[in-house]
């Protein structure tokens, strides 16, 4: 009868080992994602913020000609119209443009996607009414094949309507 307790506990032991093994090793998640905040991706978005305060649309040439940008409830279609509504910040709208703030990181999804996504404090003096905006902003990058093919962009317009409305009743007087 001892030596069967012995037996008994000896198995018991090695079974919880195995099971605990078992489920260790089952619970492990190959599906993963990875976050990185000092990559090239991120790198190129954030000197694409310090071109746009200074003006300088060459950042442009990493965007794919037929992007696909989601500002806030308006769809953009195409580099050529994005890059002219972002021109328009500059030429027409606001002076002084900076940007402040800025956190970066890509995310490396397990399905192969890749999207960088930025926080940001934009601010500048609209051109027409003389006030100073100040505005957080949120922007997701989608990436293939080395080019930006989706934008996502959030933040409040009431600062660029504000500055809109008042460019275009300039016009009309």
């Amino acid at each position: 009868m001892i030596i069967f307790t012995i037996l008994t506990k000896f198995i018991m032991k090695y079974i919880y080992t195995f099971l605990l093994c078992t489920l260790l090793i089952g619970c492990t998640n190959t599906n993963q994602s990875v976050i990185k905040t000092d990559d090239e991706l991120s790198a190129k978005i954030n000197l694409q913020y310090e071109n746009y305060a200074a003006n300088d649309f060459s950042f442009s040439e990493q965007y794919a000609d037929n992007v696909v940008a989601r500002i806030n409830n308006m769809v953009i279609e195409g580099k050529d119209n994005l890059m002219a509504g972002w021109k328009s910040h500059h030429e027409v709208l606001y002076t002084n443009i900076n940007v402040d703030e800025i956190y970066i990181h890509t995310n490396h999804f397990s399905d192969g996607a890749v999207w960088t996504n930025a926080w940001l404090t934009w601010s500048g003096k609209g051109q027409t009414t003389g006030k100073e905006y100040t505005n957080r902003a949120h922007f997701d990058y989608k990436w293939e094949d080395g080019k930006i093919v989706e934008l996502l962009a959030y933040f409040d317009e009431t600062a660029e309507n504000g500055e809109v409305a008042a460019y275009t009743a300039s016009l009309e007087n």
